[in-house]
């Protein structure tokens, strides 16, 4: 399925930054996976990014989180909206949470996130993805947007672009790439209940596909999405790139 591509000139006005601090997303990062044709801990890997402190080497996951970190609507928020458990970014853990849970803990005292760890992770993505809309349905959020730990390629720019398009639009958005719809993706309040009929390995991409039909969704040309890391040889390709 083609989506035409949306115009990346997104930027709001005064005016129409002042919904930011009436509307509440949920931003999530699904990494539960056990990463099996990694053959190995894949978000605990080192990588060069950029962060608070200047260019450093981070663990995928670390880089994924501060990146989300540096949106900015995350600055407009009121001081002292959220709870310790009633955070706008949500970090889905799973089958290595030994291992990544004590590589977030600066960033953690840094920003304040929850933390929820999947006791189902071993039955596919679609129970992770369960548990962030019980979570974000839970906690009163007026959506939710959906990332993946290993799609390296994304920039906070993707993401402000995806959301800046929510808050103008109203409607799911979605990033389009590979010629089709896919995460990350921001979901309503209203969609949340269609994920506790997914199962297995089953992300949104149904809920999306579902979504675009009904006129529901917008998708905004997102090429770096496309790249996520899978193997080891993933790994070293991208980082290939980059040198």
């Amino acid at each position: 399925m083609t989506l035409p591509p949306v115009p990346k000139s997104t930027a709001l006005t005064l005016a129409e930054q002042a919904p930011l601090l009436s509307k509440r997303l949920l931003i999530v990062v699904l990494a539960a996976g056990e990463s099996q044709r990694f053959a190995g801990v894949k978000l605990a890997q080192l990588v060069p990014s950029l962060s608070a402190t200047g260019i450093s080497e981070q663990a995928i996951i670390c880089a994924h989180v501060e990146r989300l970190q540096q949106l900015y609507y995350q600055d407009l928020e009121p001081q002292g909206t959220h709870s310790p458990k009633n955070a706008p970014l949500l970090v889905i853990l799973g089958a290595h949470q030994p291992i990544l849970q004590p590589l977030l803990a600066e960033l953690k005292s840094r920003q304040l996130f929850d933390i929820l760890v999947n006791p189902q992770w071993h039955t596919g993505l679609a129970s992770s993805v369960s548990l962030a809309a019980s979570y974000a349905k839970e906690q009163g959020f007026d959506a939710m947007l959906l990332t993946l730990a290993d799609q390296v390629a994304l920039s906070a720019e993707d993401y402000r672009q995806l959301i800046l398009m929510w808050h103008k639009t109203g409607k799911e958005v979605a990033a389009h790439y590979l010629d089709d719809v896919g995460v990350p993706a921001i979901f309503n309040a209203s969609t949340l209940p269609l994920f506790t009929h997914l199962s297995g390995d089953r992300g949104a991409k149904s809920i999306l596909k579902q979504q675009a039909q009904q006129g529901a969704l917008v998708a905004i040309t997102l090429p770096s999405a496309a790249i996520d890391i899978d193997t080891q040889a993933d790994l070293a390709s991208w980082l290939a790139l980059k040198e």
